[in-house]
């Protein structure tokens, strides 16, 4: 397994690089995010790889951040995602929001990007959102107007609930139930502040 390859940035484009390494240049694939945090040609280059090899090929993929890296190899483990889905979808979307989307479970934001519809979206969550939750320390990201809650939101701030509160039982509820109806929204929120 190549874990990385360090050497000189010889060619550049928004969809791979060349880099010379002891005379032989590797050609990368690499995504948007990756070719705009690269340094100006002749400088010398440290991405992260993946090697993967097929029945009629081998490529070498290129990523200069570990999350995106992180990212690919487990969108690549999804029935129906190949390596050139991976890097088009990640070359559309920052990592970080991309892992933010994943564990907040948005089947919506997933069908805006390019080759996913709903039922590729809904099994990315499904395999994926897991694995990125439990490796999460941070708290899911909350945004009432995303979240198509803010009825559920606004009437439990009414009733004098705190709003970190709130935020933490509409996730956990929303995480576990996509399709949720407003009322019941509230039902189950009240339950648990209670």
């Amino acid at each position: 397994m190549i874990e990385f390859i360090s050497g000189k940035l010889i060619k550049k484009y928004p969809n791979y690089v060349i880099i010379d390494n002891n005379g032989l240049g590797y050609k990368v694939n690499i995504t948007l995010n990756t070719y705009n945090t690269l340094p100006e040609l002749s400088n010398d280059i440290l991405l992260d790889t993946f090697f993967n090899v097929t029945e009629n090929s081998q490529d070498l993929y290129g990523f200069n951040d570990s999350l995106e890296k992180e990212l690919f190899v487990s969108l690549i483990s999804v029935s129906g995602i190949g390596p050139k889905k991976a890097i088009s979808i990640l070359s559309t979307v920052n990592p970080t929001e991309f892992k933010k989307r994943l564990i907040g479970g948005e089947v919506k934001v997933l069908t805006d990007l390019p080759g996913i519809g709903p039922k590729t979206a809904k099994l990315i969550i499904i395999e994926l959102k897991d694995k990125f939750a439990k490796g999460s320390d941070e708290e899911l990201p909350f945004d009432p107007v995303e979240f198509e809650r803010t009825d559920a939101f606004q009437a439990l701030l009414s009733l004098g609930y705190k709003e970190k509160e709130i935020q933490k039982v509409i996730n956990d509820i929303v995480s576990k139930n996509l399709e949720i109806k407003t009322q019941e929204l509230i039902r189950q929120s009240l339950k648990k502040l209670r």
